[in-house]
């Protein structure tokens, strides 16, 4: 089998390429998506996925595509399962 190297989680990219670079904190941008503080939070320290729910909901604030969140999210979720697999 071919060895896949950890996907970033998509909420490390929020963090650190998008919110960084828009000068926003956390609660900042939970007040912008209109979600809490605790949310933004457990996506960006990895202990909740972005549904494509709020995929859809970062694509009308950051103007990236939900497909990238939702791809993101997938790729993570799936090399989680073979990790756990194996």
């Amino acid at each position: 089998m071919i060895e896949n190297p950890k996907p970033m989680h998509p909420g490390k990219v929020l963090s650190e390429i998008y919110l960084a670079e828009m000068g926003l904190n956390q609660s900042e941008f939970a007040r912008r998506c209109g979600c809490s503080a605790r949310k933004i939070n457990e996506i960006v320290n990895t202990k909740r996925g972005i549904s494509p729910q709020f995929a859809l909901t970062l694509e009308s604030e950051l103007g990236t595509s939900a497909e990238m969140w939702v791809r993101m999210q997938a790729e993570y979720d799936l090399w989680l399962a073979r990790e756990r697999a194996a």
